[in-house]
């Protein structure tokens, strides 16, 4: 999946994208918009990881606020994660970039133009999902 597919996602799911300086905070989501920093983000790949993140939130409803405990965030944050990876990258496109010879984390991580913490986010969701990598 490449970032226009994810810019089309929201817009079928009417979530507006914006850019605004937000000081320390790379990327938010409420419901019905998300903000990325431009500054935080210096290249396309880490524009789409965050937008893919971010959108996970909005697809699983996965919300919270200040006041939540570190349990719930955390929850939220891995709902938000498993969206994006399993909808960026896939299983079968990941076995088959591996079957290819891209192996090493940097390799995989320009294959599909994401981050390498993106990567190494899809290793550990596959294999908890039971999946031999």
């Amino acid at each position: 999946m490449n970032l226009l597919n994810l810019y089309d996602i929201a817009e079928k799911n009417n979530i507006t994208i914006d850019f605004f300086d937000t000081k320390e905070i790379k990327a938010f989501s409420i419901p019905g918009a998300i903000v990325l920093n431009a500054d935080k983000h210096q290249t396309q790949c880490e524009i789409k990881t965050s937008l893919a993140h971010e959108l996970g939130h909005h697809m699983k409803n996965a919300f919270y606020n200040i006041t939540s405990t570190f349990e719930t965030m955390g929850r939220q944050e891995e709902r938000a994660k498993r969206w994006a990876v399993e909808n960026v990258i896939t299983y079968d496109k990941l076995n088959e970039a591996i079957k290819k010879g891209i192996r090493e984390i940097w390799e995989l991580a320009d294959y599909f133009n994401v981050t390498e913490d993106f990567i190494r986010d899809a290793v550990g969701v596959f294999k908890l999902q039971g999946y031999e990598i």
